[in-house]
């Protein structure tokens, strides 16, 4: 629009998209500073909201001129300037589109892989470097940041200093160890190590799906301990936006924070990165929670559901030389048979496999199954208590147990008596029940105690999730081992668990099958777990606990994954080479398809909170003399090509 800034790059020979302080709040401290802005304020107010009418009035006038004669040049307007429209679309036709506050949604799939296409380029790791001889000249020409600027080397090549976003050769390779070591959860993303290159230091062919998995989970972590500080806490911030704009649920009070967030990150980046870097996708941010304001969730208007349908409909086609007709055949043909296969009850099509997925929700044992007698009884009788501790019918009778113990045993202490329940509860619950014919038959299945023949599985799958044992993950190239629970302590205070799955149980109960997690739980104490600056969530996982607990109902974890915090490895020489923690992500729910669960039922399911940055950018600009230049290193570029301006 006629309000927007833009600048065109000679040496690029592209628009850019700069001045966002204008977008920051009235009274931020940043918007005086001129330090790093040319010796310039900037007190504008951000360009205005236009509405559908406002728009319709400027364009429902025009003449359209087709072609690229004479009539379709631009007029000028009475200020001397081209003016804004050329045409107008043939969308305004509509009776309703004038009265749309958003009639061209951003497409913030496309968006996503672009900034981190664009992101990823400037830090030097995927295709041909974005830090160009043309973007240094640039800076040149518009006499900015002379220690950037190009120094002229011998047989007409140049030598680019580092700026603060190089990568040195050691950081690179700190980068490309996390994200080879990284495997994660069955169905969160494809495998990382597909699409990088450890010889060439680089990504290569990412998808759509994949840049979104980096920008809001991965990236954050594969920078942790490398960039100056300034640097990796606005990529960080950034993703932390791009996080939470990503939830299925998000609060209306804290959209001004995340505006006012990704202002400030843009803000920075023009501190950090040249003036290339700011191409229109980049300068798109700052309109996204607008549009989620008006629109709602991001989830519900990006294009991901659009492209797999219509990944759906290319499958129909059968004849390549008449596409349009083989995808009407074929859908046509399945909306028939689906329609007739409602009316016949108990369908079991012959030739056709029963969907693997079945069960799969409420539980189902999918790899490895052994049946097991000869067990430890100490943790025969912690599994079985487990299930009793988690039924809302025995819950009464956990309350009256407990104030026997205590009375029977005045003087000890909380721990001997906690311990003393959990290993007599059971048998005195079915001691106190039996022959009590007017029990619940569920609360009586339960007293009686399990079979001695416990069920194993080396994989299971319950509620959206594919859990595997330890072992198991060590031979898979998925990492399905590591859990979360919300659990309450014995002091009443509610905390979340880490660990990783040992073995899976499932215990029969006549006619129910409970499956049970044996895990290796993280102590929270004593550094166990910690969480840092960022918001992320770290884990020593040396540092394990709580072994008289092991037990947890399978029903009640959530799947989260471990990647090496490179920031807590030693230094070359100095301790062990491997990192001391791992920054725990939360794991993916793949329901679409399961039991006829579609996208809908998908969003009604709760997602896992993003995490939040509660760094301060501005902080970092005011303790900066130059910050987009970094002398800790002096890994520069040769660019070996005579340039033509």
């Amino acid at each position: 629009m006629d309000e927007t800034e833009s600048t065109y790059l000679k040496h690029c020979r592209k628009v850019v998209y700069m001045g966002h302080r204008r977008f920051l709040a009235a009274n931020h401290p940043v918007r005086k500073k001129g330090k790093h802005f040319e010796h310039k304020a900037d007190h504008r107010t951000k360009p205005k909201h236009r509405s559908g009418k406002t728009v319709f009035a400027m364009v429902k006038d025009l003449k359209v001129v087709f072609g690229k004669g004479p009539g379709s040049q631009h007029i000028e307007s009475e200020d001397g300037h081209a003016a804004m429209w050329k045409k107008n679309s043939i969308f305004w036709e509509l009776p309703y589109w004038e009265f749309l506050d958003v009639r061209h949604a951003i497409d913030v799939m496309h968006l996503t892989k672009n900034l981190c296409v664009n992101l990823l380029g400037f830090l030097g790791v995927y295709g041909k470097s974005k830090d160009t001889l043309e973007a240094r000249n640039d800076l040149k020409h518009m006499e900015q940041r002379g220690d950037l600027h190009p120094e002229p080397k011998e047989k007409g090549s140049h030598y680019l200093s580092p700026a603060s976003y190089t990568l040195s050769k050691a950081e690179k390779e700190s980068m490309f160890e996390c994200l080879e070591s990284i495997k994660v959860p069955s169905g969160y993303s494809t495998n990382i190590k597909r699409i990088i290159s450890t010889k060439e230091k680089k990504f290569t062919n990412l998808k759509s799906h994949d840049c979104h998995v980096l920008m809001t989970q991965l990236l954050p972590v594969v920078i942790r301990g490398i960039l100056p500080d300034n640097v990796r806490a606005t990529i960080t911030k950034l993703c932390a936006f791009m996080n939470a704009i990503s939830q299925k649920v998000i609060d209306p009070d804290r959209l001004e924070a995340l505006q006012n967030e990704v202002v400030q990150c843009l803000v920075s980046f023009e501190l950090i990165f040249p003036p290339s870097f700011f191409n229109i996708m980049t300068h798109l941010l700052c309109h996204l929670v607008k549009e989620i304001r008006i629109l709602g969730p991001m989830y519900l208007h990006n294009m991901f559901p659009f492209e797999r349908y219509m990944g759906v409909l290319k499958k129909y086609v059968r004849n390549r030389a008449r596409p349009e007709a083989s995808i009407a055949k074929g859908y046509g043909t399945e909306e028939v048979i689906e329609f007739c296969v409602e009316f016949i009850e108990d369908l079991r099509p012959i030739g056709v496999p029963e969907s693997r997925h079945e069960g799969r929700l409420r539980g189902k044992g999918t790899l490895g199954r052994k049946a097991i007698t000869t067990v430890d009884n100490n943790l025969f009788r912690k599994a079985h208590f487990t299930v009793l501790q988690h039924s809302s019918l025995v819950a009464p009778y956990i309350e009256e147990h407990l104030a026997l113990v205590r009375a029977r045993n005045i003087g000890k202490s909380d721990a001997w008596i906690t311990r003393h329940h959990i290993d007599t509860f059971p048998a005195w619950l079915r001691q106190h029940l039996m022959g009590n014919e007017s029990i619940n038959q569920q609360l009586a299945f339960l007293a009686r105690g399990p079979s001695g023949s416990i069920a194993t599985f080396q994989g299971y799958k319950i509620n959206g999730y594919t859990f595997y044992t330890r072992a198991q993950d060590m031979k898979s190239t998925n990492q399905n081992s590591a859990v979360r629970v919300d659990a309450m302590g014995h002091d009443g205070t509610t905390a979340t668990y880490y660990g990783a799955i040992e073995d899976i149980w499932e215990l029969d109960y006549g006619p129910l099958k409970v499956p049970l997690f044996r895990c290796q739980w993280v102590r929270l104490t004593g550094g166990g777990v910690m969480i840092d600056d960022s918001g992320m969530t770290t884990v020593d996982l040396n540092k394990v606990g709580y072994s008289d607990e092991p037990f947890v109902l399978a029903n009640d974890v959530t799947q989260v994954f471990f990647v090496k915090d490179m920031s807590s490895k030693g230094k070359k020489g100095r301790g062990p080479d491997e990192p001391k923690r791992q920054v725990v992500l939360p794991g993916k729910r793949k329901i679409v398809g399961v039991e006829d669960k579609t996208d809908e039922g998908y969003d009604q399911l709760d997602g896992q909170p993003p995490f939040t940055v509660t760094i301060d950018l501005s902080i970092l600009l005011s303790n900066e003399d130059t910050p987009y230049s970094r002398s800790d290193h002096k890994e520069g570029t040769i660019v070996r090509r005579k340039y033509v301006p």
